[in-house]
């Protein structure tokens, strides 16, 4: 309830109407930024893993610019933002998935560019995990008595809808659409987690846009996109209560 005051000025009595103390504004927007997930962009490749290459572009060196790229645009939305790698070093499969497992709140995308045999295969596409499969933890009699129920995994299918959706109608590549798929960085991760493939670099023609910084930041752009639009999907976690927190 509010609380009321009496307060006499001037010989005349005068109510005071208090409202109740509650957040404040400052605490309400850091609540709010404090739920955003910590966003894992995950260039692939890297050292002496080149990746694809193609028409004079490689791989790892377009999967980098595209995720600092990324970076760069989510930062002033005040998502917190780790790359698995931020030059030109290699990065087992095993320790990028670990970066992401390391964190209670988080989403996982690795950025990577096509090539196959033929030189006519062109477009974007997207890939989830059809299931997941994570280290084990640690046993203890305890946990093995007690093992508690926990909900499944989201193996980000979603996610995946946002981003190509945004691929394709920012960069007007052809849609290749999302597909479940058993990569390792997607299907070890405990988040929501997806593979970005931007475009075939063996197609002479996709590789002309692909080695274009505009089209590249258009690629950062619609990832980035993406990723917004799901967070505003995912149910806010609700603050804890004065009293949660006191421990009473």
């Amino acid at each position: 309830m509010p609380c009321v005051g009496l307060v006499v000025l001037a010989g005349c009595l005068t109510f005071i109407v208090a409202p109740d103390e509650g957040p404040s504004t400052e605490a309400r927007i850091q609540s709010a930024l404090n739920s955003l997930p910590t966003v894992v962009i995950d260039p692939g490749h890297g050292g002496k893993d080149d990746g694809a290459t193609g028409n004079g572009l490689v791989e790892k060196n377009l999967s980098l610019d595209v995720a600092q790229r990324v970076e760069k645009i989510l930062k002033p939305f005040n998502f917190p933002v780790i790359l698995t790698r931020r030059d030109d070093i290699f990065v087992p499969l095993e320790e990028r998935a670990a970066i992401a497992n390391r964190l209670e709140n988080a989403i996982f995308v690795s950025i990577h560019f096509n090539h196959v045999k033929d030189r006519v295969s062109t477009g974007v596409e997207t890939f989830y995990a059809p299931a997941k499969v994570l280290p084990n933890d640690p046993l203890t009699w305890v946990g093995f008595f007690n093992k508690p129920e926990t909900p499944p995994l989201d193996n980000g299918e979603t996610l995946a809808g946002f981003i190509q959706a945004s691929l394709v109608l920012r960069t007007d590549a052809v849609n290749r659409g999302i597909k479940s798929r058993e990569l390792y960085v997607v299907r070890h991760t405990r988040c929501p987690a997806v593979l970005v493939e931007g475009g075939f670099i063996n197609n002479p023609l996709e590789a002309t846009l692909i080695s274009n910084g505009e089209y590249r930041q258009r690629l950062a752009s619609a990832i980035a996109e993406g990723i917004m639009s799901y967070q505003k999907t995912r149910p806010q976690a609700t603050p804890p209560t004065k009293l949660a927190k006191s421990g009473n």
